[in-house]
């Protein structure tokens, strides 16, 4: 009987070892698993970190690009309401050509400006030339070759 109780105490002591055995594997296991789980979490918060610094250079670049943006489109206004200006005092001073206008009734300012004798690259170079006024418009070039004109045609019909 007592062989019976050492030969049960053994297979008892070897099903505790066995099951000892089998947790301090598992429990290495656990922690080999914890290990990459940590290393992973750390790659993605790397990666997550990479990316912020990236999208922040990206955004600072695009206020860049909007505020130059936004200055060219102030400019661009500005130009308008001057060239608008501009339209405006042109419109005026060929109300007041046609007012005593030397050209048969009802002729039309776009049949004057076809008959125009206008030499632009002429008016440019003079333009050029007198550091006092520069040509800064197609409608300086216009008026002036409009104003040459009828300094010529009250010169001829004199």
């Amino acid at each position: 009987m007592e062989s019976f109780h050492s030969d049960e105490a053994e297979d008892q002591h070897q099903q505790l070892s066995l099951i000892n055995e089998r947790k301090q594997r598992r429990m290495i296991s656990n922690r080999e698993s914890a290990r990459r789980s940590r290393m992973r979490k750390q790659k993605h918060l790397d990666e997550l970190w990479s990316q912020v610094v990236w999208l922040r250079n990206e955004n600072h670049q695009l206020i860049d690009k909007l505020n130059h943006v936004s200055e060219s489109h102030d400019k661009v206004v500005q130009e308008n309401v001057q060239l608008k200006e501009e339209a405006t005092e042109l419109r005026q001073m060929l109300s007041d050509l046609q007012i005593t206008t030397p050209f048969p009734p009802n002729t039309s300012f776009r049949d004057v400006l076809d008959d125009l004798p206008c030499n632009t690259a002429y008016l440019r170079a003079e333009s050029s030339s007198n550091n006092q006024s520069t040509i800064t418009t197609s409608m300086d070039l216009l008026v002036l070759c409009f104003l040459d004109f009828y300094i010529f045609q009250l010169g001829t019909s004199n």
